[in-house]
């Protein structure tokens, strides 16, 4: 890419754990399992509460901020609503 057109690093925001209670992480765990004889590996589906880390990208629009996580998720969180929890 030329010069001019670097891709800006954003710096990572602090997310606090408020906005993220109730949120789930959703992701696969690999098993191998015995099917008609044969070792086959099957996914299973997995989910854990959402941490910080989970947090790709953030956008604060003021009353509201816009998540994007690992695992392919866009939440929309509403700042008021949470702010009374």
């Amino acid at each position: 890419m030329p010069d001019g057109h670097k891709r800006k690093e954003e710096k990572s925001m602090n997310i606090d754990a408020k906005f993220l209670k109730g949120l789930k992480f959703r992701t696969s765990e690999a098993k191998e399992i015995e099917e008609d004889g044969r070792k086959v590996k099957r996914f299973f589906p997995k989910e854990r509460p959402l941490t910080p880390e989970d947090v790709l990208s953030s956008k604060d629009y003021g009353d509201s901020i816009a998540l994007v996580t690992a695992d392919g998720q866009k939440l929309t969180i509403d700042k008021a609503q949470k702010k009374g929890e």
